[in-house]
């Protein structure tokens, strides 16, 4: 079942919209007017933005909030920038820019994504290891920049602890275009262990940290993997780092939890061939970011383009950003293999 969304389907009050034997979608408005989509399933509950940007602003499991602390608490159509609207557990980023804007830069602080007002949304229930998905198309046009069609697809697992991303980027031009992207995954910091990389060699060579964030960071990387035992990283920590194909075409990151959890990132490195980590850790919020999955650094378009990270894509040509993130838990281990081999990795 295929529900395409109407703006008209949302009220201040929660309304259901559509209900299988696991799963129940509610449709609401917050203040603020953005639409929201509820979506209850065993052990998870998920908010998603399907006019505003497609953002998966919260997901919980088991009734814990898996995103970050101390951001902006609900999402509102009048922010002018992506830090006025910065509250979402999921947010895409890019097309035509993404990262921070320098001086050399006139592009949008991680593009234009985060705040993409989108022309289609649509909801489908199926069977399957993956039930529910979530997408739409946001059409961009804007003269002697760039035209492009930009399609997310988010599902949602069964047991609703696990999410795979499927976005695609077509360039609609009649010329090439430049494109970066990245994926905003924002969990929280509480209960953090420990940091883990799917890099052979984890050191300056292969890591660059961008902030010295964290004493002797930038000369030994390692210092921020035991994330759980920094008291202070201040304003933040980012660091760049370049995927290795290890399952197949699959990398594997993963942060360990102190309660013998792990969330791990599969990443499909086909398109996606860097990870950006990000940690803020303050007496007003902290985040961790560990494993953005992207094509580029963050440095915005004019160092990326240096760093020749930027990527190129032909006439009606199209990409697709794919990875999947989950809990492995010990009621769910088996869900990192089967989110390998669906990204067409080996285990």
């Amino acid at each position: 079942m295929k529900l395409h969304l109407q703006k008209s389907y949302f009220k201040s009050t929660e309304t259901l919209l559509a209900e299988t034997p696991d799963t129940k979608v509610f449709t609401f408005l917050y203040p603020s007017g953005v639409e929201a989509v509820r979506i209850l399933q065993k052990r998870s509950e998920c908010i998603w933005l399907p006019f505003f940007s497609q953002s998966l602003w919260s997901w919980k499991i088991d009734g814990k909030e898996q995103k970050f602390s101390g951001f902006v608490a609900e999402p509102d159509y009048s922010a002018r920038n992506f830090l006025h609207n910065y509250g979402a557990f999921m947010v895409h980023c890019g097309v035509t820019a993404m990262g921070n804007p320098t001086s050399e830069d006139n592009h949008l602080h991680h593009g234009e994504l985060p705040l993409a007002r989108y022309q289609q949304a649509w909801i489908e229930l199926t069977e399957g290891e993956y039930p529910v998905s979530l997408g739409g198309t946001y059409q961009y046009n804007t003269p002697f920049i760039a035209s492009y069609a930009f399609s997310p697809k988010l599902s949602i697992s069964e047991q609703g602890t696990s999410l795979l991303v499927e976005a695609t980027l077509e360039n609609t031009q009649q010329t090439k275009m430049h494109y970066m992207y990245l994926n905003h995954l924002n969990f929280s910091l509480e209960g953090a262990d420990r940091l883990e990389y799917g890099l052979s060699e984890f050191s300056k060579r292969t890591v660059t940290v961008l902030q010295e964030a964290v004493d002797q960071v930038i000369d030994d990387p390692k210092r921020f993997l035991p994330v759980g035992s920094i008291t202070r990283i201040e304003p933040e920590l980012v660091a760049v780092m370049k995927n290795e194909a290890v399952y197949g075409k699959v990398c594997i990151h993963r942060m360990h939890r102190n309660d013998g959890t792990s969330i791990w990132v599969a990443i499909d490195t086909a398109h996606l061939d860097h990870t950006v980590a990000w940690l803020t850790k303050t007496p007003d919020r902290s985040a961790c970011g560990f494993a953005l999955p992207s094509t580029a650094g963050p440095r915005g378009l004019a160092e990326e383009t240096r760093q020749g990270t930027v990527k190129l894509l032909n006439p009606k040509e199209t990409a697709t950003f794919r990875f999947i993130v989950g809990l492995d838990d010990k009621t769910h281990r088996e869900a990192l293999d089967n989110a390998i081999r669906l990204l067409g990795g080996c285990v």
